[in-house]
C-alpha cells in the first residue's frame, strides 16, 4: 500500500508508504512515512523521516531526519530521536491513568449514594 499526498484510516499490509500524508493506523512488515503523519504502528521494520508519529511499536526503527515521536518501543533503534515517553514512560502514564480512572469511579459511586 503506498499513499502519496492523501490518507489512509487503517493499513493491514506487508509494506506500507505514506508521502505527503497520513495513515491512522497501520500494521505492517515494512512501514515508510515521509513527511507525513502517522497514528499508531505496529511493524517489524519502521523507517519515519522528517514525519510525526504518535506510537510506533516496531522491532527496528529508523529516524531521517528531524522527526517527532510521541511514544516508541522498540528493540533497536537508528538515528537522533527523543520520543516524549519511552516504554518505562508510557508504562508509568498507563498506570497513573489506571489509579485516577478508579479513584474518579469510586468517587462517583460514593456521590451516587
Amino acid at each position: 500500500v503506498f499513499v502519496s499526498w492523501g490518507g489512509v484510516g487503517a493499513a493491514r499490509a506487508d509494506k506500507v508508504g505514506v508521502e505527503f500524508g497520513g495513515v491512522g493506523a497501520a500494521l505492517a512488515g515494512e512501514l515508510q512515512v515521509t513527511q507525513g503523519f502517522a497514528g499508531s504502528v505496529i511493524a517489524r521494520e519502521a523507517v519515519i523521516e522528517q514525519a510525526i508519529a504518535r506510537t510506533v511499536i516496531a522491532q527496528r526503527v529508523t529516524i531521517r531526519r528531524p522527526s517527532a515521536i510521541l511514544v516508541l518501543i522498540a528493540a533497536k533503534v537508528d538515528g537522533d530521536v527523543r520520543p516524549l515517553l519511552e516504554w518505562r514512560g508510557a508504562i508509568a502514564a498507563g498506570l497513573a491513568f489506571g489509579v485516577v480512572s478508579v479513584a474518579a469511579k469510586v468517587v462517583r459511586e460514593l456521590a451516587r449514594r
